[in-house]
């Protein structure tokens, strides 16, 4: 596991989208918007069970993350795992919270994302290239 500087760690603490990407079958990349969040060097994410991205990691765990704000980026080259200890349900609220605000994120937790088949991604990363 790549530790982070802290500079990569602040930056991606910020409320920025994630764009992952993953292989499909035939070895085309697939790259898919989303929230994510930093955890003990880790990156989480959620997703239903019936996404392709989910698929993907679980035929092929080698993932690549970009977050940006225009030029300053971070790209996080690493390996995902299905993290079937954690609750997907709490991680999918944490996620709403973060990116929609204490009131929307709660409400559709409850209203939607609770109403799904999810699961929480952890990706480790092996790899860290920054222009920051």
């Amino acid at each position: 596991m790549s530790k982070l500087d802290p500079k990569v760690e602040k930056f991606l603490k910020g409320k920025y989208f994630g764009k992952l990407a993953t292989t499909m079958k035939d070895g085309s990349p697939h790259v898919t918007p989303i929230w994510y969040m930093l955890e003990d060097g880790k990156v989480l994410v959620n997703t239903t069970t019936s996404r392709v991205k989910y698929f993907n990691i679980k035929r092929d765990n080698r993932v690549c993350l970009l977050v940006d704000d225009g030029y300053p980026h971070v790209i996080v080259f690493g390996k995902a795992r299905m993290a079937k200890e954690r609750d997907a349900n709490k991680d999918i609220e944490s996620l709403a919270i973060r990116y929609t605000g204490a009131q929307a994120g709660r409400k559709a937790a409850r209203e939607r994302y609770w109403k799904q088949e999810r699961a929480t991604i952890e990706i480790t990363p092996e790899r860290v290239v920054s222009q920051l």
